[in-house]
């Protein structure tokens, strides 16, 4: 019997090596083939040439050896079918189901991103530019938005992430060389990998690359903006009269924001408080049998869960608070920057440039705390993709007794974790590369700026004189009672006239939808709308449906007594 010979065959998804015997005909090539890369059919050819010329046929009569096959040739394999390389193991199903969507709709602000140009314009230099008007030299092109030098002009710290998609797209690769790409920390174990899965075996194809963490140049929200000071003060009166600290989703829209080059902010139009338990210094969310109806309500107004804003606040005897954030401790805890990834994971920002159709996202996250001069301030975060990937992969926890240190887990038999560095400096300056165990966090944080702006806005009313607001939910305190009674004493400040003033309000409108004595959440489309639309007449004739009067008989009656 005839020697084996080992063939190579290259395809799509790498190189492998099959033997067959000379004397074999190329139809057992075929089937080695098939066999060596776990193929479910022979739908695919070979030939000896990569610019698919000559031929091996598949044949049961013509031998390896007949067709010119010798031992270390190489044949290159060409499917028939585009399926041809769907394994049939439950690992590689679940990786070609974590494709992307074949549409990806990505928000309405990236598409309007997307399409300006991003160039800043530049002065003509009165003495270097000798042309005409309608002319541009090296020393008057416009500079690009992501341009170093116009960026640290005007003391901007992060470009923005269009800027940043313009960067890696620039040049003659136009980003070919340098793609979007979310970070794994698992084992993916894929048709390629020629061992049983971890912790029996690994190899290059499935093993998570080591990561070293660097700050990351860019950022997807470059402002967050509060429309009026109403709206944080509001959320503050729990601290004020319980002490204890508070948190709340932040529901908004994205806009565009001209003061960074292609960049955008985070508009705050209202702050929803869900359940939650709370003391002087701890904080827990708790889940919310309302968080569906919020949801909708603000989908049809036109508004968006945007971050969140929790509440660090120790007051002082002067009536100012403690200053206990900063450089010297830390901005954000372990923690709360873990917490944060959490909730980056869950709203991830969808993207046409990834596998997975979403990269990032736009989440963002607000801490009221004492400043330097001991006064009630907000800071505004987001966390960088490297750290919702460690968070999402579930290898990243907090520290016990220091706050500003993480820990990346180490690898167990259930579970591989990559290596994870960060750089640092020695006491001779010099910068060396440090596991993270443990981490500063700080490697993790982007800043991101918070203000108002100088003339308020108001989505919702902002109510003037003696006028109270409705009681906000979920508030365990006398004054913040949310029933039928509270809800008819709040409407009665209003004249029929002034409706559209007294339910653009999210507590009010919440209490609407879920009020039990009188189901109102199947009649609020057109009233949403008018909110949305500032529409006082829409909202007026709203008021004179049936659903209402009966409700405003009830408010009377409740009033009366």
């Amino acid at each position: 019997m005839s020697k084996p010979i080992t063939i190579g065959i290259q395809s799509q998804e790498g190189q492998k090596r099959v033997q067959v015997v000379p004397t074999a005909k190329t139809e057992e090539l075929y089937k080695n083939v098939q066999k060596g890369f776990e193929l479910s059919s022979v739908q695919f050819s070979l030939f000896k040439r990569q610019n698919k010329t000559d031929l091996v046929e598949n044949s049961r009569t013509k031998t390896v050896k007949a067709a010119g096959l010798n031992h270390g040739d190489r044949l290159f394999m060409v499917p028939k079918s585009q399926n041809l390389f769907q394994s049939s193991n439950s690992s590689s199903q679940q990786e070609t189901i974590s494709k992307v969507p074949s549409v990806v709709i990505e928000d309405d602000i990236d598409v309007e991103l997307a399409k300006q140009d991003g160039s800043i314009p530049k002065s003509k230099d009165k003495v270097n530019c000798q042309h005409g008007a309608n002319s541009q030299c090296v020393h008057c092109i416009p500079y690009d938005p992501f341009d170093e030098e116009y960026l640290r002009e005007q003391k901007i710290k992060f470009m923005s992430f269009h800027s940043y998609i313009r960067k890696l797209s620039g040049g003659l690769s136009k980003g070919k060389f340098a793609p979007l790409k979310n970070i794994s920390c698992k084992v993916e174990i894929s048709s390629r990998c020629e061992h049983p899965p971890y912790p029996q075996g690994i190899c290059s194809k499935c093993q998570p690359s080591a990561i070293t963490l660097n700050r990351q140049p860019w950022r997807h929200v470059d402002s967050i903006m509060f429309e009026n000071p109403q709206i944080v003060d509001r959320f503050l009166q729990f601290w004020r009269e319980s002490g204890n600290q508070r948190g709340g989703w932040l529901y908004g829209r994205y806009e565009l924001h001209p003061e960074v080059p292609l960049g955008m902010k985070a508009v705050v139009c209202a702050i929803y408080e869900p359940p939650q338990e709370t003391s002087k210094d701890t904080l827990k969310l708790l889940p919310d049998p309302k968080e569906e109806v919020v949801e909708e309500i603000t989908a049809n107004l036109g508004l968006r869960r945007v971050g969140w804003i929790f509440t660090d606040l120790i007051p002082l005897s002067d009536g100012k608070v403690k200053c206990s954030r900063g450089g010297e401790t830390h901005f954000l805890s372990a923690q709360e920057i873990i917490t944060a990834a959490h909730y980056q994971n869950t709203f991830p920002n969808k993207c046409k440039q990834t596998d997975e159709g979403m990269f990032g996202s736009k989440f963002t996250t607000v801490c009221v705390t004492g400043n330097k001069e001991n006064e009630v301030h907000m800071e505004g975060y987001q966390v960088s993709n490297q750290c919702m990937a460690l968070v999402k992969d579930e290898i990243l926890v907090p520290t016990k007794d220091a706050p500003e240190l993480g820990y990346v887990i180490e690898s167990t038999d259930e579970k591989y974790v990559p290596d994870v560095f960060f750089m640092e400096m020695d006491k001779y300056k010099n910068e060396i590369k440090k596991v993270g165990r443990p981490l500063p966090v700080e490697y993790l944080l982007i800043d991101v700026p918070v203000s108002s702006p100088l003339q308020p806005l108001a989505t919702f009313a902002i109510l003037e004189g003696d006028r109270k607001h409705f009681a906000v939910g979920n508030r365990l305190l006398e004054s913040s009672l949310q029933d039928f009674n509270s809800f008819a004493q709040y409407m009665s400040q209003f004249r029929s006239a002034e409706f559209l003033t007294a339910v653009s309000d999210l507590h009010v409108l919440v209490f609407m939808a879920t009020l039990d004595i009188m189901p109102l959440r199947d009649f609020l489309g057109p009233l949403y709308e008018a909110i949305r639309t500032a529409n006082v007449e829409a909202a007026r004739e709203w008021s004179y449906l049936d659903h209402w009067s009966q409700m405003q008989a009830l408010i009377q009656a409740t009033t009366m007594n």
